[in-house]
């Protein structure tokens, strides 16, 4: 795949990847683009693999494998390009069962933005991979703004209300609208959801966020919109608002920590691999937006670590950065010195550079050889 010339060496080289099944992308100076979900995915009936089957019983085994070219890809698409981000990599039309738990939000930002562009720059793509737009947030809050009874409300949860309703729906560092919208959804599925799970006597996962949404976006009388421990019946707007004024006195509370800025509030903070007892080796409190289900996916401890762009040109031009630095000493000056860059969107020009002209370069602070003993 290293030394592939062009898309046939591409195909060819994938073709003898198996497992763990990958996104393998490709483009070329000639403007050709591809994009192969490639492995050795097995043959599935709808929901098997879903739950515990009988491995004694020899009729639950795997019946053989999706043929390579019948894996989900696209080559030159009309469209002009082509996107991942952890989304579904078919439509429904697709013969097979495809299980798992996708993306819905990220991809959703990343096509619009790639549909409207024209003669993209790095500097557009540099905005599009720390861009901080909240596409949950715009089709959430029409709901909860619809179904919040405003004449059951006091003045700070007024005041709540507005911060939310007048956000510009991104999840940028200074803004408490993402803070606000955040722990109202939270509130709002405990409310409508814990009530029913709390009955079952064995663990049970609760619904993702965009399965809620959907659900109350069909049917503001989702059966399980109604509390069940109590006698009456509970409608959408009786726990939109419910939610609303929980979520407003936590918001009070985070006011008076002066926590309620977005990325105060989401403390992004980088974790040695170990984890545990790792604070010396670790950085908190990172100034970062973004989100789940945004672009710039930066959650408390989770985010997009490795940021590369690579301009098609002849030489080959690429930037990239990533949350770390160069040494695994966490006693070098090098140990941690992207993160600062990382956090704030920058990037560094990488060196794509032949041998011959590394050897001679002032930007190589150290050359290691490896010689047969």
């Amino acid at each position: 795949l290293n030394r592939a010339k062009n898309y046939n060496d591409y195909y060819q080289a994938i073709s003898h990847f198996n497992v763990p099944g990958q996104n393998m992308i490709f483009a070329s100076t000639t403007g050709d683009i591809a994009l192969w979900q490639q492995g050795t995915f097995p043959l599935r009936w709808k929901d098997q693999g879903l739950f515990v089957m009988p491995g004694r019983d020899s009729s639950y085994m795997w019946k053989g494998y999706i043929p390579m070219d019948e894996n989900p890809h696209s080559y030159n698409p009309e469209s002009g390009f082509l996107s991942s981000a952890n989304q579904r990599a078919a439509d429904t039309s697709y013969p097979y069962f495809m299980p798992g738990s996708y993306e819905v939000y990220r991809p959703i930002t990343i096509n619009r933005k790639l549909a409207e562009l024209q003669n993209i720059t790095v500097m557009d793509m540099k905005n599009l991979q720390n861009n901080n737009y909240n596409v949950f947030a715009e089709m959430a809050i029409p709901i909860l703004l619809q179904h919040t009874d405003r004449l059951k409300l006091s003045t700070d949860e007024n005041r709540f209300l507005d911060i939310v309703s007048s956000w510009n729906l991104f999840n940028d560092t200074k803004e408490k609208g993402p803070t606000g919208f955040t722990i109202w959804w939270d509130s709002l599925s405990a409310v409508i959801l814990n009530d029913d799970l709390i009955r079952n006597k064995i663990p049970v996962i609760k619904p993702e966020k965009f399965v809620l949404l959907e659900a109350l976006s069909k049917d503001t009388n989702f059966i399980f919109i109604d509390d069940v421990s109590t006698d009456q019946l509970e409608t959408l707007n009786d726990q939109v608002t419910i939610a609303l004024k929980k979520a407003s006195l936590r918001f009070s509370e985070l006011e008076r920590q002066n926590k309620v800025e977005w990325s105060v509030f989401k403390n992004t903070s980088v974790y040695h691999l170990l984890r545990a007892n790792t604070m010396p080796f670790a950085r908190e409190g990172l100034n970062i937006g973004g989100g789940s289900g945004i672009v710039n996916a930066t959650t408390h401890d989770h985010g997009p670590s490795w940021k590369m762009i690579i301009e098609m040109d002849i030489p080959v031009k690429a930037v990239g950065v990533y949350p770390g630095g160069q040494s695994g000493n966490p006693g070098s000056q090098y140990y941690d010195s992207f993160i600062d860059t990382w956090a704030a969107g920058k990037y560094y020009r990488l060196l794509f550079i032949k041998k011959e002209v590394a050897q001679k370069s002032e930007q190589m602070k150290w050359h290691l050889t490896f010689e047969k003993a």
